[in-house]
């Protein structure tokens, strides 16, 4: 049994190369160069494990012919290492050993985890037996503040968001909540901020409401305001803030690490630059053609950067294939077939086809299928009821030569057609919903030099920028920015964005694929407009209910 137990893996750390080139030559025929000498030494190293024999008997090379040689080998090496676990000394089916075809034991152990434990043996024993690791500076830590101070708005989020809070009593969860925002809240109000930041907590509910605490002092309108001579607010903060600092600190050293590597980035990566400018100054295009793009008698055609739309009906389609020369990118339906049919060479640009990615869902394991057409695609995305007219209408007017009507059709077309790419590029997917579907289809239709949607949404909450978002439907054509909520970005997930107003300061969670445009915000333009603080009142309704 002694041999069982006292098998140590034979990486000594204490060999000098000298030594090692002294002993190789004295290796068994079977073994895999690992000098005599390391018996000795790698035991008594600070990183000597305990392991198996056949792994010690391998490595050195020094293979005996029996157990008992085997053993008294490691009781002389491993003289005074650390007794070893009983319950591995009294395992009555040791690893098996077998002895090959010269007599002499072999282990079952791969080679390659020998071959792997010998490297580092090796590498070990070069180093200066002397060398010291310099120790690591102390991890900052932030000064807490007097109980005095109020809470931060910082502060709260790192004590609320992620974590779990069951203990802390509703009462002072509002309470720290109303000490952060400074302004007067109703319960649910307070409620529906807590909810964005975690679910495990305790809960607004008819018993554990604000009731007659003396932390609040309720106002006429309802709306809850905090007492700054209530005892129990010294014990509310100190709560909030005795969380581990890494909570605090992590991030801020996140950040700074994060912004650190974008500047170089930027720097050491000219090709990011290039990629970018190339795609500024892209010349993009998108087309719709009708009946068919095997037979284009009317298309429209919209230019993303000058934001205009034109309409060739008849003749004047053939003076497009011109037209479109100037153009680096070119989307639409079909559009290989299209430009085929115009007479235009699709090689000379990037041609992006927004076809579906699929065809079809499978919606359950009866094998239900939900075809997938551009339709149900364009509308799931960008809230557009109907992106495309009547195809018999579209035919009445082709066969009675109302290019009238037909030019707003083709216009409306088009203009669908628009947003549901605008979207692609910005998230990277399309939305599919079907009832109680709701699955994003990747896409690969933006340029190397294009800005996804996270990227600016992370520039934003590092640099603490105000953005403007559209929400919800596809942004207008006249006016893309008319119903856009200017916002700061407090927060991001892998599903969520949680903003906040600087009016309000309430913070409110949204999904990322609600989010139909987004830009910096201007300096020179209103704050808030009027349109803009209805829908943010709509939308936060509609996130309480």
């Amino acid at each position: 049994m002694l041999v069982h137990w006292m098998g140590a893996v034979v990486l000594g750390c204490g060999v000098h190369l000298p030594e090692v080139a002294a002993d190789a030559t004295r290796t068994a025929p079977g073994g895999l160069g690992a000098p005599r000498g390391c018996l000795s030494t790698s035991t008594h190293s600070g990183w000597a494990r305990l392991f198996s024999h056949p792994v010690c008997a391998s490595a050195t090379g020094c293979l005996p012919s029996d157990h008992a040689s085997l053993g008294t080998d490691l009781a002389v090496g491993c003289a005074g290492m650390a007794k070893p676990n009983p319950r591995v000394a009294k395992d009555p089916q040791p690893r098996p050993v077998a002895r090959n075809t010269r007599g002499i034991l072999g282990d079952v152990i791969r080679r390659k985890v020998v071959d792997l434990g010998l490297m580092r043996a090796l590498l070990r024993a070069a180093d200066p037996p002397d060398e010291r690791v310099e120790p690591q500076p102390p991890t900052p830590t932030l000064p807490v503040p007097g109980d005095d101070v109020p809470l931060s708005i910082e502060e709260v989020a790192a004590a609320f968001r992620g974590r779990s809070v069951t203990s802390l009593p509703w009462i002072r969860q509002a309470a720290a909540v109303l000490d952060a925002w400074q302004m007067p809240m109703a319960a649910e109000e307070i409620e529906t901020l807590l909810a964005g930041f975690t679910s495990h907590r305790e809960k607004l509910g008819p018993r554990n409401g604000p009731g007659r605490s003396d932390l609040f002092v309720t106002g006429n309108d309802g709306r809850l305001t905090l007492n700054p001579v209530a005892p129990g607010l010294i014990a509310t903060r100190r709560a909030i803030r005795g969380l581990p600092q890494p909570v605090l600190v992590e991030p801020a050293h996140r950040t700074a690490r994060e912004q650190g590597n974008v500047v170089r980035r930027v720097e050491l990566d000219p090709e990011a630059q290039r990629n970018a400018e190339i795609a500024r100054s892209s010349r993009r295009a998108v087309l719709r053609a009708v009946p068919s793009a095997e037979d284009p008698q009317a298309v429209a055609l919209l230019d993303v950067g000058h934001r205009s739309i034109r309409a060739f009906i008849g003749r004047d389609v053939a003076e497009l294939a011109g037209l479109l020369e100037r153009f680096d990118v070119i989307a639409g339906l079909d559009i290989r077939d299209t430009l085929r049919s115009l007479g235009f060479d699709a090689g000379r640009c990037r041609v992006v086809d927004l076809n579906p990615p699929q065809k079809s869902r499978r919606l359950n394991r009866a094998g239900r299928t939900l075809q997938i057409t551009p339709e149900l695609l364009i509308a799931g995305t960008t809230r557009i009821r109907r992106p495309f007219g009547d195809p018999e209408k579209v035919a009445r007017y082709l066969s009675e030569g109302d290019h009238q009507r037909l030019a707003r059709r083709l216009e409306s077309d088009v203009k669908a057609l628009h947003a549901f790419y605008q979207y692609g590029v910005l998230h990277g997917a399309v939305r599919l919903r079907w009832g109680f579907v709701d699955d994003a289809l990747a896409t690969d239709w933006a340029l190397p030099g294009d800005v996804s949607l996270h990227q600016q949404l992370k520039r934003a909450h590092e640099k603490d920028e105000t953005v403007d978002l559209v929400i919800g439907a596809a942004p207008g054509w006249a006016d893309p920015w008319w119903r856009a909520q200017r916002v700061r970005i407090v927060d991001i997930s892998f599903r969520e964005v949680v903003m906040t107003r600087d009016e309000a300061g309430l913070a409110l969670p949204i999904l990322r694929d609600e989010i139909q445009a987004i830009r910096l915000a201007p300096e020179e333009t209103e704050q808030w407009s009027w349109h803009g603080r209805q829908m943010w009142d709509r939308w936060s309704a509609i996130q309480e209910r």
